[in-house]
């Protein structure tokens, strides 16, 4: 693969995202914003109903019905998505589902499905847009994460397991692009805080959540990658007393 570029992709010139999870909560709500400003939206989701009240009309809003489980359903959607929109510039994984359940309450075949939709659901978006971008030098993946691992409280241990496997997956994709070559591919994870939607009775509105993850599309060229951020926040994930003594030292010299 070539290492160079006739140009550098400005965030500016970003023009199709993918959303999974579309159908509703803040997949619709990111799936409309990104629309109004301007972007063909590519809004993916189990349910063609929920989809199409996504869009709502807005022919900006393509809806797709996708199991983001299945790995050679989201090949055969993404390939379907490149040749009548265009190639991917943004994708957001946002698709997870959340069953409050306490663990020995909880099926074998609900524990599965959560492990699959939230952890294998990411990597299955990812991989049929990854080789485009990098080919091209331009995107951004935005995996939409949380903290519940951090202090998982009952009837969300699977939801935090899940939520918990996504920062290795996020740093360890990001850890494999060359800088040099792509520095203008970048691959964050997101949280919104606790949100009103179907998860959550309490938090921010659906709707506020775009101005937080869009500052991350904006990044420029060789911009922040492999990073963490919690709303409007950096967040140093896992690290140790002595790692975070150790770059606030640095920061200041």
């Amino acid at each position: 693969m070539s290492s160079s570029v006739a140009r550098v992709i400005e965030p500016r010139d970003l023009r199709n995202v993918v959303i999974t999870g579309a159908g509703s909560g803040i997949g619709r709500a990111l799936a409309r914003a990104f629309a109004a400003k301007g972007f063909t939206v590519a809004a993916l989701g189990r349910t063609q109903a929920a989809l199409e009240q996504t869009a709502d009309g807005n022919p900006a809003i393509r809806p797709y019905t996708i199991d983001v489980c299945d790995a050679h359903q989201c090949l055969s959607v993404f390939a379907r998505i490149a040749q009548e929109i265009g190639p991917v510039d943004v994708l957001v994984a946002n698709a997870a589902i959340y069953d409050k359940v306490h663990f020995l309450d909880q099926t074998p075949e609900s524990f599965s499905a959560m492990m699959r939709t939230n952890i294998e659901g990411v990597a299955n978006a990812v991989r049929p847009v990854l080789p485009g971008m990098l080919e091209r030098n331009c995107g951004r993946i935005i995996v939409m994460g949380s903290l519940a691992d951090v202090n998982p409280f009952p009837g969300s241990m699977a939801y935090a397991t899940t939520k918990g496997a996504l920062h290795p997956l996020t740093r360890g994709i990001a850890l494999e692009i060359d800088r040099d070559r792509y520095p203008n591919v970048l691959v964050n994870e997101f949280s919104p805080g606790a949100t009103r939607t179907s998860m959550s009775d309490h938090g921010n509105a659906p709707e506020d959540i775009f101005p937080m993850l869009f500052r991350i599309v904006e990044f420029p060229s060789g911009g922040p990658h492999g990073k963490f951020f919690s709303e409007w926040r950096q967040v140093h994930v896992g690290e140790s007393w002595k790692g975070a003594l150790k770059r606030i030292v640095l920061r200041k010299k």
